[in-house]
C-alpha cells in the first residue's frame, strides 16, 4: 500500500505532463512500464557509447601503433634512400673512371697507331736511303772503275784519255762530296758538327761558285742553263766573322739542287744587306719544276725527297737540305723556300749581324750577333764526377746567371733533385760512380716526367743517343762539349714549353 502510495505520488508530477502535452491519459502502471523501458533504453544507450568509446580508444591505439611503424618506415626508406644514393655516386664514379680509361685507352690506341705509322715510315725512308745511297755510290764508281779500265788500252789518243781522266776526276769528287754528307750527318746525330769561324770574304765565295758550277752544267749537258749573280759589287767586300767552307757547303747545296731539278731557263743567285733587319739574306732561286705545296715540309727531314721510291726521275740522298738546314740554325739564321709546281724554287737564309764597319778600300766588316742567354732565376743541375769537366761546365753556364748546383755521383742527383724542388733542368752525365746516369734519370722522370734532362757523355757510338732517349732524356751531347750548341740545347729544353704554346 505504501508502495503503491509512494510510486503514485512520484508518478503524479509525470503523469501530469504527459496527460497535459499528450490527449490522452495513462494509468500510474502504464507509466511505470515507460519508465523502466526509458531507463532500459538509456542503458543501451550508455553501453553502446562506452562500447564504440572503448573501441575508437582501441582504434586510435592501432593508429598509433601503425603510425610508429610508418615512422619507422619512413626511416628506413630514407636510409635505404641514403643507400641507393651512395650506391649512384658509387656508380657514377665508376661509369666516369671507366669513361677516363676508355678515353686513356683510346688515347694509347691512337698513340700506337701515331707511332705504329711514324715506325713503318722510318722503315720506308731507312730502306729509301739505303737504296739511294746504293745508287748514289755505285753511280760514280762505275764510272771511275769502267773508265779506269779504258785507260788501260795504250792505243787510246791523248784527248780521249783526257777526256776519260776527266770524267773519273768528276765521278771522285761525287764521292768525295757524298762521304762528305754521311760524315756530316754522322755529327749531326752525335750533336758534334763543329764550326771554325773566321774573317771571310763572301763576295769571293759567290764568285768561286759562280765559276764552278758554270763548269759543271757542262758536264751534265745543261749548258743551255743560264746562271748568274745578282746584287754582286766587284768595288765592294764584304767581310763576314763566319765559317766559310759551312757557306760555301749551304750554297753549293741549294745551286746543285736547283741544277738538278731545271731543265731550261735560269739559276740566280747571291745575297743581299737588309739594313734595317742586320740581316744578310742569301738566295737561290731557278725556273725549275718546282715543288708540291704538301712536299715543302717535308725536304728538310732527313732522307726525304719529293720524289720517293725506285720510280724517282732524279738522284740524290735526300739528306742535303737536312744537312743545310741545322749549318744555317747553327751559323744563327732560318732557312726558308717558296715554291710553285712548274714556276720554280727559291731557298733562302739569313744570318743576322750587329754592326757594320768600313775601311779606306770598301771593304765592310759584318760583325755577327754573339748569342747571350739569361738565365737568371733558374736552377741548373750539373751531374758530373770529373772536376775539371765540372769547372769547364761551371763557367759556360756561369754567362747566363743561372743557379748551378754540383752532383758528383748518380746517388747524390737523387738527393740533391730531392733537396732542392725548384731544380728546372738536369744536366747529366752517363757515366757516374753509384748510380749511372740511365738510371738516375730514370727515377727522376718517375718523380717529375716534365724535368728537362740532357744527357753528355764521353761515348760516342751511334746508339747511344738512342739509349739516352729510351731512359727519358730530353736531349744528348756528347764530348768534348761545344760551347754554343750546349747552350743552345740547354735553352731550347729550358724555355720548350713556352714555346709549345
Amino acid at each position: 500500500m505504501n508502495c503503491e502510495i509512494l510510486s503514485t505520488l512520484t508518478l503524479q508530477p509525470i503523469l501530469s505532463v504527459i496527460n497535459s502535452v499528450f490527449s490522452f491519459t495513462i494509468s500510474s502502471s502504464q507509466a511505470l512500464l515507460i519508465l523502466l523501458f526509458a531507463a532500459v533504453l538509456v542503458a543501451v544507450l550508455i553501453f553502446l557509447y562506452f562500447k564504440s568509446t572503448l573501441k575508437i580508444l582501441g582504434l586510435q591505439k592501432e593508429v598509433s601503433g601503425y603510425s610508429k611503424l610508418l615512422s619507422l618506415k619512413e626511416n628506413d626508406l630514407l636510409r635505404l634512400a641514403n643507400l641507393v644514393k651512395e650506391r649512384d655516386d658509387e656508380i657514377e664514379s665508376l661509369i666516369m673512371l671507366s669513361n677516363l680509361q676508355i678515353s686513356n685507352l683510346t688515347k694509347l690506341t691512337e698513340e700506337y697507331k701515331e707511332a705504329k705509322r711514324i715506325a713503318e715510315e722510318a722503315d720506308l725512308l731507312k730502306s729509301n736511303f739505303l737504296a739511294n745511297m746504293s745508287h748514289e755510290i755505285r753511280t760514280p764508281m762505275n764510272g771511275i772503275l769502267g773508265f779506269a779500265q779504258l785507260l788501260q788500252n795504250e792505243d787510246t789518243d791523248k784527248d780521249v784519255q783526257t777526256r776519260y781522266l776527266d770524267i773519273i776526276y768528276h765521278n771522285g769528287t761525287m764521292l768525295i762530296n757524298l762521304i762528305d754528307d754521311i760524315m756530316d750527318l754522322a755529327k749531326i746525330e752525335a750533336g758534334q758538327l763543329g764550326l771554325t769561324k773566321s774573317n771571310v770574304n763572301i763576295d769571293d765565295i759567290i764568285f768561286d761558285l759562280y765559276t764552278f758550277f758554270n763548269e759543271v752544267k757542262y758536264k751534265q749537258e745543261k749548258e743551255h742553263i743560264t746562271i748568274r749573280i745578282l746584287n754582286l759589287n766587284d768595288d765592294e767586300n764584304s767581310i763576314y766573322f763566319t765559317d766559310g767552307n759551312r757557306i760555301r757547303q749551304v750554297m753549293s747545296n741549294l745551286i746543285s739542287n736547283a741544277l738538278k731539278f731545271t731543265e731550261k731557263g735560269t739559276i740566280e743567285f747571291g745575297y743581299t744587306n737588309s739594313k734595317e733587319d742586320r740581316k744578310l739574306k742569301f738566295f737561290v732561286k731557278d725556273s725549275g719544276i718546282g715543288i708540291p705545296e704538301d712536299k715543302i715540309k717535308l725536304i728538310f727531314d732527313r732522307f726525304r725527297q719529293v720524289q720517293e721510291g725506285a720510280t724517282r726521275n732524279y738522284g740524290g740522298t735526300g739528306i742535303g737540305l737536312f744537312i743545310s738546314k741545322h749549318i744555317v740554325k747553327q751559323l744563327g739564321g732560318d732557312i726558308r723556300v717558296e715554291s710553285r709546281i712548274d714556276n720554280g724554287s727559291t731557298f733562302s737564309f739569313e744570318l743576322p749581324y750587329d754592326s757594320v764597319s768600313e775601311e779606306d778600300n770598301n771593304t765592310k766588316f759584318f760583325k755577327p750577333i754573339a748569342k747571350k742567354y739569361n738565365w737568371e732565376g733558374k736552377t741548373i743541375l750539373v751531374a758530373e764526377d770529373v772536376e775539371t769537366n765540372y769547372y769547364l761546365l761551371k763557367t759556360i753556364i756561369d754567362t747566363t746567371n743561372a743557379n748551378i748546383i754540383w752532383a758528383k755521383d748518380g746517388e747524390e742527383v737523387l738527393r740533391l733533385y730531392t733537396k732542392h724542388p725548384n731544380v728546372d733542368l738536369v744536366l747529366m752525365d752517363i757515366q757516374m760512380p753509384k748510380l749511372n746516369g740511365y738510371e738516375a734519370t730514370i727515377r727522376i722522370k718517375e718523380h717529375n716526367p716534365n724535368i728537362p734532362v740532357i744527357a753528355q757523355t764521353a761515348y760516342a757510338m751511334p746508339n747511344d743517343n738512342i739509349k739516352c732517349i729510351e731512359a727519358g732524356c730530353d736531349d744528348y751531347i756528347s764530348k768534348p762539349i761545344n760551347t754554343q750548341l750546349l747552350l743552345d740545347k740547354i735553352n731550347g729544353n729550358l724555355f720548350k714549353e713556352q714555346k709549345s704554346r
